[in-house]
């Protein structure tokens, strides 16, 4: 069973449950996908096979080639896009899209307002803010969701940081949030890591207030104090993950295809 398949069992079979359905969108968003198309792309150009239910066109994909093949049941056209790169692209044609049709763990119709909605939540950027804060403290409990998230979206970069702690901080007598620590970040992964925890964020339903997001050089002071009172996210060795700086490196220069 797929990622995407595991994520949308646990959605169903827990329909109340917000977390699991923003789970399920999250895994979505980096799901390599089969779009069916009419024909081979040419020149970058993609024509995708729509089907048409109460008026409203859906384009077809799929998480495995074996999926688009069992449901179109002979050889097909077909091009590999992640789920964040083709809901832009049906956003601008105003098209819904339908999810590993004839699967019985994993069929879903996301109408193009699903589609709004889901590209809106990608494209949020964090606010920048210029501020010192004044007293780190030892984080309250936090969900093992949150963990286990942050792991598993942040494993592509390994290799483009060191280490990454969470802690409490206080920036004045009644302002305190929780800080996500960086430290060691290479520069040019910078935006696209702080971009990946956003995701993160938004696709968890956790209510733990401000979450912040800094950098931090070794020769800053406050990184002895965030080792010490910090809670450490553990990653493998660099050695152990193949491809660790492709995925959130290259996440903000991919240029899609254009849809015909």
């Amino acid at each position: 069973m797929t990622q995407l398949n595991k994520a949308f069992v646990e959605m169903a079979q827990n329909p109340e449950n917000n977390d699991a359905r923003l789970n399920y969108y999250g895994v979505l968003a980096d799901t390599n996908l089969f779009l069916l198309l009419e024909q081979e792309p040419s020149n970058e150009i993609l024509e995708p096979k729509f089907i048409q239910l109460e008026g409203k066109n859906f384009a077809l994909a799929f998480d495995s080639e074996d999926s688009l093949s069992e449901f179109y049941g002979e050889a097909a056209a077909f091009a590999q896009i992640t789920g964040r790169v083709l809901a832009k692209m049906l956003l601008e044609e105003k098209v819904g899209l339908g999810i590993n049709l004839g699967i019985s763990e994993g069929e879903l119709l996301l109408p193009w307002e699903i589609i709004k909605w889901f590209v809106n939540v990608l494209d949020e950027t964090p606010d920048l803010i210029q501020t010192t804060p004044k007293k780190f403290l030892c984080a309250k409990a936090l969900p093992e969701v949150l963990f286990k998230a942050l792991q598993q979206k942040l494993m592509p970069a390994v290799g483009l940081f060191d280490e990454i702690w969470i802690c409490a901080v206080e920036y004045n007598e009644d302002e305190t949030s929780h800080l996500i620590c960086l430290m060691g970040v290479q520069n040019s992964a910078q935006q696209a890591i702080v971009k990946s925890i956003n995701e993160v964020l938004s696709f968890t339903d956790i209510d733990l207030g401000n979450i912040d997001v800094a950098h931090f050089s070794y020769d800053d002071k406050a990184c002895t104090k965030i080792r010490e009172i910090g809670i450490k996210l553990e990653f493998p060795e660099v050695s152990e993950v193949k491809n660790a700086t492709s995925d959130v490196k290259n996440k903000l220069a991919l240029q899609p295809p254009k849809l015909r």
